[in-house]
């Protein structure tokens, strides 16, 4: 069974940006479409190919800034989320990040 990843997270790359990410819905499969992101530098985001299982969650945000960043991160035995990103267009441009869940007020509201 998936992990339940609906919610608001805030996602703390080691590159010093911190990304605000909201997953509205979630499918019995452990995918989810409509999810939304934004970043201080990046503008807003829009979140595909994504899913969650039981010990890992990847997906894609597509910046308004034309940036795409990929994100793969796995669930601990506490429930931790923790990963790696790159850049798709500079794949060698990788950060490091963990996520916690229901702590993204850090920009106010956003769709």
């Amino acid at each position: 069974m998936p992990k339940d990843v609906r919610g608001q997270w805030t996602i703390f790359q080691t590159s010093g940006h911190q990304v605000a990410m909201n997953v509205p819905a979630q499918d019995g499969d452990g995918t989810f479409d409509g999810a939304t992101a934004q970043e201080h530098y990046s503008g807003n985001g829009t979140i595909t190919d994504a899913r969650a299982t039981d010990t890992e969650l990847v997906f894609l945000i597509g910046w308004s800034n034309g940036a795409r960043g990929r994100y793969t991160g796995r669930f601990d035995f506490q429930g931790r989320l923790t990963g790696v990103c790159y850049d798709e267009a500079h794949p060698t441009s990788q950060a490091s990040w963990y996520a916690k869940k229901g702590a993204n007020d850090l920009f106010g509201p956003y769709g």
